[in-house]
Formats: structure tokens, sequence, C-alpha cells
């Protein structure tokens, strides 16, 4: 490697996983070559490697929706804290089926955050200010930064990586919270989970309503009972008395996801092989060149194979056409092919996963696309395509996640336990309309009805750009610097990471990874694309810009 210079300047605004995986690569790629690396990190919460989403101190009750097997993030330099298993193994957490808890990650990464600025061999000086970046400005040694009235800089890359900025709350939320500040209703997100149980330990007698039916719902299923007191045994439910008196889910679309197969041998039968995945990269390099009324023609074509061979394999009794038909509605209005109720939807949902039941052509689609997301996020994320393109396969993505980002199958067993005993109903799940009463909240669904008292956020907020309102973002945007992809994504970003302004033009040394850029990037909520080929392009950006030779 050839240099004009020995030290980069490099800030990172935001300090979780993505982060840190920015910062290896980096770190890799100038291991030996005698340059500095100096870092500025701006994060308000000072949990490097980690960020909120795997708060240390966060409750044991909220898990990863992977298990230990599947957590494949080996680190890309020879560092003490080694891979997580090896990690987890030595505090005797070994086993490969457990689905661990966030906070147990977090600590990993915080660890390896430390030994890859203490013992990487590369000399990198860390400053770490607890604060928030206000305000980003081009000057000509590089990029300034504003934060706590003082100016920062010039640094050479500043990196953009806000996992979930400062968002206004949408309009229903909003009204809710205002109708609860002039009654004795309580209004509160799902985390961070330590407020959420400081408030429930009230909530006893009460009847509680949560908004939303996915991940974040069974999180919260478990703070209100087991993090009340409450166990689980042999499938049942028994309560502390410290529970509300009733539990409310509902969703849009009252269905509640799909749990993942019960272990890794159940789990092998849905691999794709080596040939259908090699059929599916070409399928995306060819969807990528494709208007938007034909992108995904040939993704559902490249299914096929597997899907039918699986079903075959597994005793389902579906035929090319049924699953030609599912993958064209799906194309169009995805989940509109399920219409059980929503509690046999779950014993469906469960028996499958257990494989005591043969898996729908959902099923049998959603645990294929769930293992060729890295081939899906390597020709997708490197190309260049319409922006309705982009759109239009995102969606198809974002649809799946009801199967591909499946929870536990003990979140599921969980549920269908708390249903059997009382303590959760799904009475009104299916879009209730939903009524602003003295106390509360009047939740009716045809002939069925119930009234809460607590209302709950489960549901994340879309990662749309034009819908952040954190004061540095609002400037970028402002200013043009930072605009979406297409209506309603997140930030037009080059395959490298650098942000497209609303010219059609490079900001050099001005980059945003993550969620933020869904529309230029796919399938960014998975805690492996923080490692990935995004990362990796973005620390050879940096290089090409520094002048850098790599070879």
């Amino acid at each position: 490697m050839t240099r004009k210079t020995d030290k980069i300047r490099i800030a990172l605004i935001g300090a979780g996983p993505r982060g840190l995986g920015a910062l290896e690569a980096l770190v890799a790629r100038i291991k030996d070559s005698g340059i500095t690396l100096d870092l500025t990190l701006f994060d308000d919460l000072q949990l490097p490697g980690a960020g909120p989403n795997f708060d240390p101190a966060q409750t044991p009750h909220s898990i990863l929706n992977i298990p230990l097997r599947e957590v494949d993030i080996p680190p890309a330099l020879s560092l003490p804290c080694g891979d997580f298993a090896k990690w987890q193994a030595h505090r005797g957490h070994g086993d490969t089926e457990r689905f661990p808890p966030r906070a147990e990650l977090g600590a990993y990464l915080m660890a390896r955050f430390r030994d890859l600025t203490r013992s990487s061999g590369v000399n990198i000086k860390v400053t770490a200010l607890k604060t928030k970046a206000s305000r980003l400005d081009r000057a000509d040694a590089g990029w300034q930064i504003r934060a706590d009235d003082e100016t920062f800089g010039p640094f050479d890359e500043v990196l953009l990586i806000p996992g979930q900025p400062l968002t206004p709350p949408d309009e229903q939320w909003a009204r809710w919270i205002e109708h609860a500040e002039d009654t004795e209703a309580c209004v509160i997100n799902a985390y961070p989970d330590r407020l959420l149980l400081a408030a429930a330990e009230s909530w006893a007698g009460r009847k509680v309503g949560i908004r939303g039916l996915g991940l974040s719902t069974c999180d919260v299923m478990r703070f209100l009972t087991v993090g009340l007191g409450g166990r689980f045994e042999a499938g049942t439910y028994h309560p502390s008395g410290r529970e509300p008196a009733m539990i409310y889910a509902f969703s849009l679309n009252g269905q509640p996801p799909f749990p993942k197969p019960a272990d890794s041998t159940l789990d092998k039968k849905f691999d794709p092989t080596p040939e259908e995945v090699e059929q599916f990269e070409i399928a995306v390099q060819e969807a990528v060149a494709q208007e938007p009324d034909r992108a995904l023609a040939p993704i559902c074509e490249s299914l096929l194979p597997p899907v039918l061979r699986i079903g075959k394999a597994l005793g389902a009794g579906f035929d090319e056409q049924a699953v030609q038909e599912w993958l064209q509605t799906e194309q169009s209005s995805p989940g509109e092919q399920e219409n059980d109720r929503p509690e046999d939807a779950l014993k469906h949902g469960i028996a499958m996963a257990e494989g005591s039941a043969p898996p729908t052509v959902g099923y049998c689609v959603g645990q294929v696309w769930r293992k060729i997301q890295n081939e899906l996020r390597a020709n997708f994320n490197s190309a260049q395509m319409e922006a309705d393109t982009a759109r239009t396969i995102v969606g198809f993505d974002e649809g799946l996640k009801r199967y591909s980002y499946g929870p536990p199958l003990r979140s599921s067993k969980e549920l269908l336990a708390l249903l059997e005993a009382g303590l959760v109903s799904l009475r009104v799940v299916d879009d209730p309309d939903i009524e602003l009463i003295d106390g509360g909240w009047h939740l009716e669904e045809h002939d069925k009805e119930a009234n809460v008292s607590v209302m709950i956020d489960a549901v994340l907020p879309p990662p749309s750009l034009d819908a952040v309102s954190d004061g540095l973002f609002e400037q970028l945007k402002s200013e043009g610097a930072l605009c979406p992809r297409y209506e309603g994504s997140g930030a037009a970003t080059a395959p490298d990471g650098q942000v497209i302004d609303r010219d059609g033009n490079l900001r050099k040394g001005l980059s945003m990874l993550g969620r933020l850029a869904l529309g230029s990037v796919i399938a960014a909520d998975s805690i492996h694309d923080c490692f990935g080929a995004s990362s990796e392009r973005w620390a050879d950006g940096v290089l090409d810009r520094k002048g850098y030779s790599q070879g």
C-alpha cells in the first residue's frame, strides 16, 4: 500500500454495531501500513459497538430472533474476544440452539470494539464524545461538525450511522399522546424496556393494548409476564399476580409472524442447494436491470425450484401452479394469501416450525428467502438501477419479513400459552376501529370490543428519510445533501455508502450506511449486514479518496 499521508481522520455519527463493522473493515485494510487512525465518535449513549438495540443494560427478556448458531459475524482481525460463539461458550452459554438476549450480544460487541481499538495492531486515537452532532459543514480542510456549541474537525471522512434517529410520532400516536395527557390513560413505547417495566409495575388489574403484532410485541409480552415475576413451564404460563388484567394486541392485518424452524436439523431441510443459490444471484442481477413491472419475474422464477423441491421432501401437497399463484399474489398484495383466524394461524405456524405439519408455500418461500439474504444484499447493494425498480424489490423483501424475520418458536409458543391462560386476547386484533374514551381507548372489530387504559407502541417507525426530524438530518435535507432514493425511502447513496445529493452528485467523504439508506440498500435490519460487504466497500472508498493504492 502506498500513501500520501500517514493519518486518516474519521468521524462516526452513531457508534453501534454498524460503526464497529465499518471501523473493523477499515482497520483490517490499514494493518501494518503505519497509518494512524484519528477516530472521533459522536454518540450520546456511549455504547460503542452495541448501540441502543443491544444495550448490555437491558433486560434478558429482549432476545435475538436468530439462534447462536446463526450469528455469523467473525472479526476481520485476530482479536482477544474471538467470535460470538467462543465468547458465549466461555460464559457458559454455548448452546448453539439458544436465542441469546440482545444484552449478551451487546456486551460482546462492546468488548470487540475495545479490542479493536486497543489490540488490532493499528495506532487508533479515539475521542468519544457523549453528545449528538447538530450540524455538518464542508470546509477546505475537510468536514466540520458542530456539537454542544463546539466545532470539531476537520475530518477526512464522516460516516452517518444513525440507526433509528429521532422521528416525530405518526398522526395516530400523536393524537393518543395528547389524549393520555388529558386523562388517566398511559401511552408508552416498547423500548427502552427498563422504562416499560418500571411503568408496568403499577398496571396490575389494568387492561393494556399493544399496537403491533411483530417481533417487538413478542418482547413486550415477556416484559409484561416473566418481567413481572411470572413463568412459563411445560407450555403453561404461571402468573405472579402482578400482570395486567388483560393484554390486547392488534395490527393492520391481524396476523402473527411465522416462527423459525425448531432446530438446526429441521432448519437445514430448507437450505437451497449451491446451484439454486447461484441461479438466485443471476436472477437478482437480471432483476436490477429490469423495468419495475418486470423486476420480480426472474426472482420469483428462481424461487420455484427450491420451493418445489423442499415442499415435496417435507410432504407438502402444493404444485408448481400453486407456488406461482402464491408468488403472484405476494407481488401485488403481500399477506393476502393468509386469511386464517389469528389463533389458528399461530397454531399452524408452530406446527410447521416443529415439523409436525407440512410447510405451506409461504413458509417454504420465507425460509428459503431468509437463507439467501446475503446474496440478495450483495447483488442489490452494489448495483445501479431505476428508483422504481429498487422500490419494487425492496417492497417484496419487506413483505416476506413475516416469514424471513420470524420469531423464535419459543416466542410463538409463549404467545399461545398466554392466550390459553386468558391473559392475552386476539379478539380485536385485525385493524380495529379505535375510539378515544374517558380514561383510555375503545377498540372494536365487527361485533367484538374491548376498553384499555394503557397503550404500548410496538411498531418501529419506517426508515423514511423525509420523516426524520433530528436536527442534523434536517439541516442536511434542507441543503440538499441528503435526499430520498424514492418517495418514502431512505437516503440515496452510492454502493460504497457515499451520499448522493439532490443534484445527483456525490458528497465526497460524507457517507451513510444502514437502515436509513433503505432503497439504496436492501435487507439492512440484520446484524450480519453490519459486518458485510457494504462496510467493506465503504472502507475501500475511504482509502481510494485518501490516495492510497491497495494491493
